[in-house]
């Protein structure tokens, strides 16, 4: 467990005030001029990215615009269209475009929980971090007999999910034209949203608002981005290399959305236990870093800088990080089947060269990562770069 002194956290909170804060101030007042200019009058915001955004939008905006924060995820809605697949290869349908994915990762999509997939994985004597291309799953016959296997129950669960899906939207009066505000990269949650939307012939026009987006399926609503979109996306590379770690900048302190189930006669989500829940030094970082940016966004929602110009340092910074930044990144990993960090979690020659590019290529921030290895001045975001395009 990282030991965090008070010292330590404080330049968390500074890192908030200096990086963040202006970020996130100039998104909500470009969120809130798009909704305004939209004529949008009902906005969710989607857990757990939209967290910080709906709180930077309480402190500035005083209008009738009618908001809520909404338990949705990639996981949460693709689990209840699943059983609607009639084959191996048609499951794999909403697989995140993603070049590899994990055993522990393909078994989460699915719908096992932790200790299923452990189960799981003993049984057919594979390991949960192993990864497969997923170009190739369609082809894996040892998958495919797997999810033969487990069809039934798969289905049986995505069955129930669709139905609690179902009466959370209209819990939550989603109806009509509504804006959806997310983080955004591949418009991925709109297209699973509308896919389900449109199965149950719901009257429904998403309007999408994200820090970032290029959707890479069709969408039926239109889509907003803060630093890119189809119009112009001329950031977009500098933008996704600190993806994971924007994301962890605006996640609130919980699990991710899991699914729904009935509670006293209500839909409520059933989340994930948080991957931080048995670190509190982390959580006070987080928290220390979340309060520093809505302090700035307080003391400056009048300022006159350009709304995009705010966000040019924190982007610069995901590209170009000195070695004693990539540091207070250290502790944070993402999971996702299993544990990933950000950076480099030990001396590179302690690795071999399979789990060194294993750790690499499954890293938020491979920017980060290959700073906090190599620690040598060097052009890591084209190495990025590259990486990306192989």
């Amino acid at each position: 467990m990282y030991k965090i002194n008070n010292l330590e956290q404080e330049k968390y909170y500074e890192f908030g005030r200096a990086y963040f804060g202006p970020f996130l101030l100039g998104f909500t007042r470009w969120l809130y001029n798009e909704i305004k200019k939209q004529e949008i009058q009902k906005v969710f915001f989607f857990a757990r990215d939209g967290w910080m955004m709906e709180q930077a939008f309480h402190l500035i905006v005083r209008s009738n615009i009618e908001e809520a924060y909404v338990y949705f995820s990639r996981k949460s809605i693709r689990q209840a269209l699943l059983h609607r697949c009639k084959s191996y290869e048609e499951s794999l349908k909403y697989v995140s475009a993603e070049k590899y994915i994990s055993f522990g990762g393909l078994l989460e999509y699915y719908g096992f929980d932790e200790n299923e997939r452990i189960g799981i994985a003993e049984k057919y004597s594979l390991e949960l971090k192993q990864d497969y291309d997923v170009a190739a799953l369609a082809t894996n016959t040892q998958l495919k007999t797997i999810y033969d296997n487990l069809c039934e129950e798969i289905k049986q669960k995505s069955k129930e999910q669709d139905e609690l899906l179902l009466q959370y939207l209209l819990q939550n009066k989603m109806f009509g034209k509504v804006g959806i505000v997310d983080i955004g990269w591949k418009g991925s949650m709109q297209y699973y949203l509308e896919t389900y939307l449109e199965s149950h012939n719901m009257d429904v026009s998403l309007m999408g608002f994200y820090v970032g987006i290029l959707p890479n399926k069709t969408l039926h609503g239109e889509t907003h981005g803060f630093l890119y979109d189809t119009n112009d996306h001329e950031l977009r590379k500098k933008v996704l290399c600190f993806a994971g770690g924007l994301e962890r900048l605006f996640q609130s302190l919980e699990g991710s959305t899991y699914g729904y189930r009935k509670e006293f006669g209500k839909i409520v989500p059933v989340l994930n236990a948080y991957e931080y829940a048995g670190s509190p030094e982390i959580q006070k970082c987080i928290s220390k870093l979340q309060d520093g940016a809505l302090d700035f966004v307080k003391e400056n929602a009048n300022c006159s800088i350009d709304d995009k110009k705010l966000a040019y340092k924190l982007v610069q910074f995901g590209v170009s990080p000195s070695l004693k930044d990539v540091r207070l990144f250290s502790p944070f990993y993402n999971t996702d089947g299993t544990r990933e960090y950000y950076v480099c979690q030990q001396p590179i020659y302690k690795y071999s060269r399979q789990e060194f590019m294993h750790a690499l290529n499954n890293s938020p921030w491979k920017n980060g990562f290959l700073k906090s290895a190599f620690k040598i001045p060097f052009p890591y975001y084209w190495i990025y770069r590259m990486l990306k395009t192989v």
